[in-house]
């Protein structure tokens, strides 16, 4: 597949000229459960209430549990490791001042398309400039919402990004799509999976006791299966039973990492 020759053609430079720190996977001690920015404010239009409901039926029929997205209530987040947040979308330049002040965030990671942002009427662009003003590194791996097979090739992608800026050490790293619920857990879920010694369900059941959301599992196996399983008399991943892929040896582990550090830059 795509990703694995764009991986082996980089993995010997990976393996030679970077040095990766320590990654620190740590739980909080406190489980805060969703927060909520003080300073939003209730959306009261026809308008906004109409995208609210269009954007949670598709989210309904993509899901196994009716999680729904309530833009008007602002921006929410939780806090999964000492280092990583997943939340919904920044709305304003004062999110971002949040961020930063109360959660010590030094880089964000976006999962949006250009389409979600504009859907819901966000000034992108003042938001990027904010984190410039405050020095967030504000990054973008953008993977089409709802869609399980966009995700599970944006995910090696995203984990780099995400893995890269959590070993920077600089601050949290906040991780979000439009709503939190699907595109940005399972990169997190990713994240720990791969390179916090977890299985995908401990990794999984771990997110989800915090923030309960219902990112697409199969999708995450598929990626997994994309980077370990390298042989190219390899059998179709659709084949494959539903356990499949959900632990992995330890060569399989250091593969996949060797693979991810590789996608650095691109």
């Amino acid at each position: 597949m795509m990703i694995n020759s764009a991986c082996y053609s980089f993995v010997s430079i990976a393996k030679s000229k970077l040095r990766f720190k320590k990654i620190n996977c740590t739980l909080p001690e406190t489980e805060s459960g969703i927060e909520h920015n003080p300073t939003s404010t209730r959306a009261s239009s026809n308008s906004r209430t109409n995208k609210m409901e269009e954007y949670n039926i598709a989210m309904k029929k993509m899901m196994r549990n009716p999680y729904e997205y309530h833009h008007d209530l602002g921006m929410n987040y939780t806090l999964i490791t000492d280092n990583l947040i997943v939340g919904s979308q920044p709305q304003k330049p004062e999110d971002i001042d949040h961020l930063k002040q109360v959660e010590n965030v030094a880089y964000i990671l976006n999962l949006q398309q250009d389409k979600d942002v504009e859907f819901w009427g966000i000034d992108l662009q003042s938001i990027i400039k904010r984190c410039q003003e405050l020095g967030i590194r504000h990054m973008r791996r953008p993977a089409r919402d709802f869609d399980p097979d966009s995700l599970r090739s944006e995910l090696p992608k995203a984990a780099s990004s995400l893995e890269w800026a959590i070993s920077e050490g600089k601050g949290k790293v906040y991780v979000h799509c439009t709503a939190g619920l699907g595109r940005a857990p399972a990169v997190a879920i990713t994240y720990m999976f791969w390179f916090c010694g977890m299985n995908l369900n401990t990794a999984y059941d771990t997110l989800t006791s915090k923030r309960p959301c219902g990112p697409n599992k199969r999708a995450i196996r598929g990626a997994t299966y994309d980077l370990a399983k390298n042989d190219p008399w390899k059998e179709p991943f659709e084949s494959l039973p539903e356990y499949a892929f959900a632990d992995i040896a330890d060569w399989e582990r250091n593969l996949i990492r060797d693979c991810v550090h590789s996608l650095r830059g691109s």
